[in-house]
């Protein structure tokens, strides 16, 4: 244990220090925050549309015994026009993401914040969204909106790429174009009005020179990507990261992430803000590939997706520490048992800071132990339950204070079994922390009789 902590503090911690502290990946993470409100929305709204209350037969000659003809007739009347908060929140989360990620970044390099979000946003959609004209006849009624008569033609925007799978297109977009806009500003070669111009217009001259800039960088990578290869940009960037994307939705690949985060929390940091930038893009793309599943009625392709970790994993925050919060509850030792008492309302709303730095876990190696093996342990019966089928895969975003069981059981759309696994991993973690404790707690003890005995 001594060699391991010298291990996180000499290698671990000034890796850790640089990445929290780095501006991309907090622009990064600030870009997926900002994001998260309609995400939710969106995802809620998309629940309500496909409740499992739709289908008469679960499969051939199995009857759903939950089937609301009303609610099914509804749907197939209204759905293609209810279901519209969906497309233009989760169907189109990459422009929400490059303008945030833009926004934040230009911020802590001290530019216009607003001017660089949205040319984060302009360089995303010159990648991403190309225009097509067709016939009107093939314009999907649109030419009606538009009074144009038959035999026209009619602009239509191929936005297949706005959604997750134009994440990381977004992302390499708004480093690019802040970038830019960092040199050509320290480089004085951005246009300035004198200071009577209102500040507003003013901003809005600065910013011509970055968007030649960006137009001059990308519209050729464009046009040559779309000509040798026959795709546009963020198809091209998709097939480079997929080989990450299908890696990342498998158990070794989760229990990785789970050792870092809960190691860089006993070293003191806060392992999730360190690691969400990273993952954020990865899970938000895989519940994506589950939400277009969903409407197609087809199987759900991913397991970790959304928030598979705050439904069966965070039970309570990083470790799972809503077990610990309940068994130190009844503990022999008074301050670990007041601790564990005003933990457990916080800990049902995964918030665990009063546990982890009150028992505390930090630097405590006894605790450090199911600190990060109930996580694990977790995870494992999770995926594999998950995988075996006998609980439903994750399609909604949930507010990650939502309690666990409650978050599974809206998240994977009302499954039931969802529900019920969360909380016995509850229990799990409760019963696997009582016996480290109990060993916490002897040694404070006697901590305390050789403090009495010698005073």
């Amino acid at each position: 244990m001594s060699k391991m902590m010298n291990f996180v503090e000499e290698k671990l911690l000034p890796i850790a220090g640089k990445m929290a502290s780095n501006k991309h990946l907090t622009a990064l993470k600030d870009g997926f925050v900002f994001t998260m409100p309609f995400l939710i929305i969106g995802s809620i709204v998309l629940l309500l549309v496909n409740l499992p209350i739709s289908q008469e037969y679960l499969s051939e000659g199995i009857k759903n015994p939950i089937y609301m003809k009303w609610y099914a007739d509804l749907m197939a009347a209204h759905k293609a026009n209810w279901v519209q908060p969906f497309y233009v929140s989760m169907g189109i989360m990459s422009l929400f993401v490059s303008f945030g990620i833009g926004y934040s970044l230009s911020q802590q390099y001290g530019l216009n914040n607003i001017t660089g979000g949205f040319l984060s946003l302009f360089t995303f959609l010159l990648t991403s969204a190309k225009l097509d004209w067709l016939p009107v006849g093939q314009a999907s009624g649109a030419s009606n909106l538009f009074h144009i008569p038959d035999g026209g033609w009619m602009p239509v925007m191929d936005a297949r790429y706005l959604d997750a799978k134009g994440l990381f297109t977004a992302i390499i977009c708004a480093f690019v174009s802040v970038e830019v806009f960092k040199i050509l500003v320290k480089a004085k070669l951005t246009i300035k009005l004198p200071d009577s111009v209102p500040p507003a217009i003013a901003r809005s001259f600065e910013l011509l020179t970055p968007i030649i800039a960006m137009i001059l960088i990308f519209q050729p990578i464009s046009i040559i990507v779309q000509k040798v290869q026959g795709v546009m940009i963020p198809e091209l960037i998709m097939r480079l990261f997929q080989p990450l994307v299908s890696a990342s939705d498998s158990l070794p690949a989760v229990i990785s992430i789970l050792i870092i985060v809960h190691v860089l929390w006993f070293a003191g940091l806060h392992g999730v803000n360190v690691v969400v930038a990273i993952i954020n893009p990865i899970i938000l793309s895989n519940l994506a590939a589950n939400q277009a599943a969903l409407q197609a009625g087809e199987v759900l392709p991913k397991i970790f997706a959304g928030g598979f970790l705050d439904s069966f994993v965070y039970l309570g925050g990083s470790g799972a520490t809503l077990g610990l919060a309940i068994a130190m509850s009844r503990s022999r030792v008074e301050h670990l048992r007041s601790i564990g008492k005003i933990s457990i309302v916080p800990g049902l709303f995964n918030i665990n800071e009063p546990v982890i730095f009150g028992s505390p876990i930090v630097m405590n190696p006894i605790l450090f132990i199911p600190f990060v093996t109930v996580p694990i342990i977790n995870a494992t019966i999770a995926w594999f339950a998950v995988k075996s089928g006998l609980v439903g895969k994750i399609i909604t975003l949930v507010p990650w204070t939502t309690p666990a069981p409650i978050a599974a059981f809206f998240a994977t759309n009302f499954n039931f079994m969802a529900f019920v696994l969360s909380l016995g991993l509850i229990v799990l973690s409760t019963i696997i922390y009582i016996p480290f404790l109990k060993i916490y707690e002897d040694s404070l003890l006697k901590e305390e009789e050789t403090q009495t005995v010698s005073a």
